[in-house]
């Protein structure tokens, strides 16, 4: 066997001893969560952090759940100990832990602040192990307060995210463009207050007032209430808790509001 030849002989050898001890371990321990979640408005989301190991006497050193920040949210020690840190996330949360199989992260009441990535870290015996979560909030609104005075109708939409706008109609017309709306916005955090008021009395027989909440990122109505002339109001609710697209009695009124404003 000349020279080259036991060279080669040598680096195969290599090669296989090496795959042969890695390979193995890197199946030893396994990490898994959910890719994303849509969080309903004003609703909680929980993280999970699964662990699977395929071999007896897996040692953990240390497992956290972490906002890509940076910020660790709660944490586990090696003698299994659970840690939390509320302080670094603005609502409140919880943390759960199961030795060995389970992490669990729950973000209450999801605030706009709170989106972005998750990260679940792993370190143990057999190495460093990551995954990752993704969590979105949904678009949302808290109520609708609508009223009427002298002057005209009015419409507030509380919490609303993200941006939003108010469009009017009187029976079919639409009358967004009218220059005596006037809308006000109030940040409350990273949600709105929108009030808006269309000082226009209705004239006998054009129809009631309609004020619609419009998001613009998502292309929808995401609710809209009856403001008639004389008795209480109707907001027309698309679910209960304030998320989704609208859901109008009638099919034709939603078609009729599309329909308007693209035109």
């Amino acid at each position: 066997m000349n020279l080259f030849t036991q060279q080669t002989v040598i680096l195969c050898l290599g090669v296989a001893v090496t795959l042969s001890k890695t390979e193995p371990t890197a199946e030893l321990v396994k990490l898994s969560a959910v890719d994303s979640l849509i969080v309903p408005c004003h609703q909680s989301a929980t993280l999970r952090c699964d662990l699977s190991t395929f071999q007896e006497g897996l040692s953990i050193y240390h497992m956290a759940w972490v906002r890509q920040d940076g910020r660790y949210l709660c944490d586990v020690n090696a003698t299994g100990v659970m840690g939390t840190h509320p302080g670094n996330t603005p609502s409140a949360m919880e943390c759960s832990y199961t030795p060995h199989a389970q992490l669990t992260l729950t973000l209450l009441q999801v605030q706009p602040l709170e989106q972005g990535k998750y990260l679940c870290k792993l370190r143990s015996s057999h190495g460093v192990k990551e995954a990752t979560t993704t969590v979105k909030l949904q678009e949302c609104y808290g109520e609708v307060q609508p009223s009427v005075s002298d002057e005209g109708p009015t419409c507030t939409f509380t919490e609303v995210y993200p941006d939003g706008e108010v469009h009017w109609f009187q029976g079919s017309n639409n009358v967004t463009g009218d220059p005596k709306i006037k809308t006000i916005q109030v940040k409350d955090g990273m949600f709105l207050t929108i009030t808006s008021s269309l000082n226009r009395k209705t004239v006998s027989g054009e129809g009631a007032y309609n004020c619609s909440l419009w998001i613009p990122s998502t292309g929808a109505y995401l609710t809209s209430s009856l403001v008639p002339e004389h008795g209480e109001a109707r907001v027309e609710e698309p679910n209960a808790n304030g998320a989704g697209a609208i859901g109008f009695p009638h099919r034709t009124i939603l078609v009729l509001l599309s329909t308007l404003f693209l035109v």
